[in-house]
């Protein structure tokens, strides 16, 4: 987590209400994260639809291994740690730990049809620990991938390292939700912990045809991009500015939308 982000956190702590008699000081969670489907551009995909992986590109192809050729090349977008399992202490700024979602961005031949759209389940299970209780009401919310792949030639019309990077956008509501648990009010604040999801410049978020200020990455040729979440109890909602707080899984999501761009490979 970047500095930026500690010390927004740390600051959010002051806004946190000392803890009622009543409230649950812990709880153990499990929250599990699968693919429902994929759609892609064509009928040459070679894709891979499964729980935790959609991948695309040559038929036998590894989408962990960056060295292959364009034409030998795949694809993916991989969840990883699900289900992922701990305890969270309520009012405790140490978020814990849940899904992660990884960006293998290969080179690709244009022989190869790519992702267009793909959904997203995710599940959450809360059961207080200290003091024991019932369960909590299973969260349970879909949410949505984009693909879209773009010409990788100039003018790219975007800050970018390569020609051109491949840009993730991730458009979020409201980054707190909010349940009532033995008559007491209690905020999921859901955040990203690998500082890989950032402020977008302008240009970038035109790029996309976002508005500005989007949030997400932008990723070059054979590099993997992980984005590792995690989520913060609280008996108030975290006043944290973004991109210090991002919603996920749709506690708080609205939409998941990555931007890529067409492999221009000669054969």
């Amino acid at each position: 987590m970047n500095k930026l982000s500690k010390g927004l956190l740390a600051g959010a702590a002051l806004l946190i209400a000392p803890f009622s008699q009543a409230a649950v000081i812990e709880w153990s969670y499990n929250v599990t994260t699968e693919w429902l489907g994929a759609t892609f551009s064509g009928a040459n995909a070679n894709q891979i639809v499964n729980d935790s992986l959609i991948s695309w590109g040559r038929a036998g192809g590894d989408h962990t291994n960056p060295t292959l050729s364009a034409i030998n090349s795949r694809s993916g977008i991989e969840i990883s740690n699900s289900p992922a399992m701990g305890s969270v202490i309520t009012n405790d700024m140490m978020p814990a730990p849940t899904n992660i979602i990884t960006h293998y961005n290969n080179t690709l031949s244009s022989t190869y049809s790519t992702l267009t759209t793909a959904s997203i389940l995710t599940t959450l299970d809360l059961t207080p620990v200290n003091p024991v209780g019932p369960a909590v009401p299973q969260f349970s919310t879909n949410f949505f991938v984009d693909f879209i792949e773009t010409p990788n030639t100039t003018p790219c019309n975007f800050p970018t390292e390569t020609v051109c990077d491949d840009i993730f956008v991730i458009q979020f509501g409201a980054l707190n939700t909010e349940f009532v648990y033995d008559g007491l009010t209690y905020f999921l604040s859901i955040v990203e912990l690998s500082g890989n999801l950032t402020p977008l410049p302008d240009a970038t978020c035109a790029r996309a045809g976002k508005a500005n200020g989007c949030l997400g990455f932008t990723t070059r040729e054979k590099t993997f991009t992980p984005a590792q979440f995690g989520f913060f109890i609280t008996t108030r909602p975290l006043n944290v500015p973004e991109p210090a707080m991002l919603g996920l899984f749709g506690l708080g999501l609205l939409g998941f939308t990555v931007f890529g761009r067409r492999r221009s490979v000669k054969k």
